[in-house]
Order: structure tokens, then C-alpha cells, then sequence
């Protein structure tokens, strides 16, 4: 089963992890304005401001740049992630305890995903309620909300793919990881510092903003089985609420 891999702790598996059967549990990092249940559908991501000052992160260690823009994006308290890699894409607004947004993977069908606190809703188009019935035996319907605690074990893979973690427990880099720093360049009209991870003979890029807030802001891999992600809408309100229309509980395995 492909792993979940989540950044600098756990890179050296994820370089050198094969993709295999995909479930339905997130891999990869393995996101909105204000959220809406209905729609499930985070908003246009935010630009960051040209115009703000120089933070000086770059000056830091390859390590240190790593763990310093986790950090910040936690501190954010929110933000949206969209993550695309060979077999899944996401887009959804996270905080520490809610999620909106969405979850397509490729050949198995999508869902859109909310999660407040203690509840998960989740609504599938007929693909993803076909394969869910594949996969666990269990009967859900398509187009209709499914409700149950994130420790239900479906409701508990399908939250697994808004990676709360990295509020509630933002990553760090392992003293033996192999990252090197680059020169400040300008990504998608920002200024940014490149830290390069290798392993395996393969290579995946993180970008910090040096200007405004140190934040995280994009990931590119090398391998297509590993996720390319960007990150923006920093602090922006989650506001999950209760999805309106049928809602269904999940079903015991």
C-alpha cells in the first residue's frame, strides 16, 4: 500500500516509496475563502503582496528555511492546499479541525469533503461510491452527504486527505536529510528561496516566500507519484458548517 509521506521527517521514504494500489486514504503531503458545504469548493487562491518586506529567511540554513515555513504556516491557523500528482488531485481549505473542499482520483471518482471537529460529511459522484463498494464492501449512495466521526474507518481515510497535521503538527526536518539551499528566485510572482531534497535519485523542491510572511508556498517533485503542491489564502476562515440536503450516516463494516 502506498504510504503516506509528509514532508521532511518522512521524505526519504517517500523518494524512495513506489506507487501502488491507490486507496482510499490520502498519500502525498502527502486547499476556498470562507467554505461552503454545499458546493464543497474552495475559492480562487489570493496573490501574494509584491509589495511586502524583505523577511531576511534566506540568510537561514537549508534546514532551518524547512522547518521555520512549516512552523509559519501553522501559525497561520489555516490556509488552502491544492496537491496534483499522478493519480489524485485535491483543493481544499484547511484549519487544525475543519476542512472543505474536494478530492478527485483518477479512474476511481471524486468527493467533496467537510470536516468540523468531531464530524465528517463527505458527498460522492457514482465512480467514487461504486469504488468505495469495491474496496470496503460498503454501500454508500452517490450524491448524498455520508456523516460519521473522523474514527470511522472510511470517514477516517476520506479526512485523511486534508492533512490537518500540518496545523496541529507542523513537519521538521531530520538532522540527516539531504536539502541544500538555492538562489532567490520568483515563483508564480513571488520571491522565493528553493530548498532542494535529493534521495533515490530523485529530487523534490520546496519554495519559502522571502518577502511578507516565511510561508510555505509550493512543492515540486520530480517523481509523478509524489504530490506537486502550492499553498495560499494564509489565515483565511475556514467556517465548515453541517452540509444542507441528505445526509446519510456512514455505515458499519
Amino acid at each position: 500500500m502506498y504510504q503516506h509521506v509528509r514532508t521532511g521527517r518522512r521524505i526519504a521514504a517517500g523518494l524512495a516509496c513506489a506507487a501502488a494500489v491507490v486507496s482510499l486514504t490520502a498519500c502525498g503531503n502527502g486547499k476556498s475563502g470562507t467554505g461552503s458545504a454545499d458546493g464543497a469548493t474552495p475559492s480562487t487562491a489570493a496573490k501574494a503582496s509584491p509589495a511586502a518586506d524583505p523577511n531576511g529567511i534566506e540568510k537561514l540554513s537549508a534546514k532551518e528555511i524547512y522547518d521555520k515555513s512549516r512552523e509559519t504556516n501553522a501559525k497561520a491557523g489555516s490556509f488552502r492546499q491544492k496537491m496534483t500528482r499522478e493519480n489524485a488531485k485535491t483543493d481544499v481549505l484547511l484549519s487544525g479541525t475543519e476542512c472543505v473542499g474536494t478530492v478527485e482520483m483518477t479512474g476511481q471518482g471524486s468527493f467533496d469533503i467537510v470536516r468540523k471537529g468531531n464530524d465528517v460529511w463527505a458527498k460522492f459522484d457514482s465512480n467514487m461510491a461504486q469504488t468505495i463498494k469495491e474496496k470496503s464492501g460498503l454501500t454508500v449512495s452517490a450524491g448524498t452527504w455520508l456523516h460519521g466521526p473522523p474514527t470511522h474507518p472510511l470517514m477516517k481515510g476520506l479526512a485523511s486527505w486534508c492533512h490537518t497535521e500540518q496545523i496541529t503538527e507542523p513537519d521538521t526536518a531530520d538532522a540527516g536529510l539531504n536539502a541544500t539551499k538555492g538562489k532567490v528566485t520568483t515563483v508564480d510572482g513571488q520571491q522565493v528561496v528553493p530548498i532542494f531534497i535529493t534521495g533515490k535519485g530523485d529530487k523534490v523542491t520546496w519554495y519559502t516566500a522571502t518577502t511578507g510572511e516565511p510561508y510555505y508556498l509550493k512543492q515540486d517533485a520530480t517523481r509523478e507519484d509524489m504530490p506537486d503542491i502550492t499553498n495560499s489564502d494564509f489565515g483565511t476562515p475556514v467556517n465548515a458548517e453541517k452540509p444542507s440536503g441528505q445526509i446519510e450516516e456512514a455505515p458499519q463494516g
